[in-house]
């Protein structure tokens, strides 16, 4: 009697150990026995570029803050490769294509869902157009897709060859080294004249006159979905301030100020618009798209990680 209470004991201790297993390792993927955990799980890799002075990890500070956890979490395969923090989509595009080949050799996989932020989104064009045979999709996120009024009046308060122009270009270029070093990556040229430049509507008019795919056929309207077996995709946002609590917002709600219509504090509503336009109307500023600063967002708009979230089922659908 005495055996088979011991065995009986022994039998519910070893099943409360299983499932107390079950659910913490449950709880640390972040999907539950009742959920589908493969929801995010696309076909190819999806891969994260930021925009200019960005980096791919700082601390252990992600620049798409919470993003690549977000979508892992239920299948998805992550990337976010670092490109200069300073420099124009041409020579970001190119290091982003040899970090596609070497990616390509080190998964085996043989495309790649690329979303860009801000400068990010024509560098992961420029990819798409140079190399569409790695390239499945390409979302831009908050980018400056038609240039960005705020770099044309910036571009404009210094003038060409003087002193202060060096002087801003050489403060940049430092500040650029320094975040390269900090996120550990190789010390990329930086070039932020190049960068500023390329983001003026002139610049990013040249820009579009060389890499058309996807571009929209009227102001603030929508492009070509699919180019060449590449599938385009934009997001953006449209509100300058959104959350008393986030430091960034007393200073992207001074630079908006430079921006004529709708902006998200340094790129107009439009001028985001790229590809199959999912929304521009996003109560979100240029940080918030990356959910920045530590996840402060609007309080009564969509959280940031969603859109990732909601687009990584949308590639998924389109068999991506």
């Amino acid at each position: 009697m005495k055996t088979t209470k011991r065995k009986s004991n022994t039998l519910i201790k070893w099943t409360m150990l299983t499932l107390l297993a079950v659910f913490s390792a449950q709880a640390s993927a972040g999907c539950w026995w009742w959920q589908d955990c493969k929801a995010y799980k696309t076909k190819y890799p999806i891969v994260l570029v930021h925009g200019v002075a960005g980096f791919d990890s700082i601390f252990g500070i992600d620049y798409f803050y919470g993003v690549r956890s977000a979508l892992q979490s239920r299948g998805a395969t992550v990337y976010a490769p670092n490109v200069t923090a300073w420099d124009d989509a041409y020579a970001r595009g190119e290091q982003l294509i040899d970090a596609l080949e070497d990616l390509k050799a080190a998964t085996g996989k043989s495309k790649f869902n690329l979303m860009g932020h801000s400068l990010g989104g024509p560098t992961v064009r420029y990819a798409a157009g140079i190399r569409p045979d790695l390239v499945a999709s390409v979302t831009t996120i908050n980018a400056v897709n038609f240039g960005s009024d705020f770099a044309d009046v910036a571009r404009g308060l210094v003038p060409v060859g003087g002193g202060l122009e060096a002087l801003v270009e050489g403060a940049l270029n430092l500040l650029g080294n320094v975040i390269d070093s900090l996120s550990g990556n190789p010390a990329y040229a930086q070039d932020a004249l190049n960068a500023v430049t390329f983001m003026t509507s002139e610049g990013a008019d040249e820009f579009n006159a060389v890499f058309p795919d996807g571009k929209p056929s009227s102001r603030c309207g929508e492009g070509s979905s699919k180019v060449n077996g590449v599938r385009y995709y934009s997001w953006g946002g449209d509100m300058a301030f959104t959350n008393i609590f986030d430091i960034s917002d007393a200073f992207l709600t001074f630079t908006g100020a430079a921006i004529s219509g709708s902006n998200d504090g340094l790129v107009e509503r439009c001028d985001q618009h790229w590809g199959d336009v999912i929304s521009t109307r996003y109560n979100m500023n240029h940080l918030d798209a990356v959910n920045h600063v530590f996840g402060i967002h609007h309080l009564f708009e969509t959280d940031p990680l969603t859109l990732y979230k909601n687009q990584a089922v949308r590639l998924k659908s389109a068999g991506l």
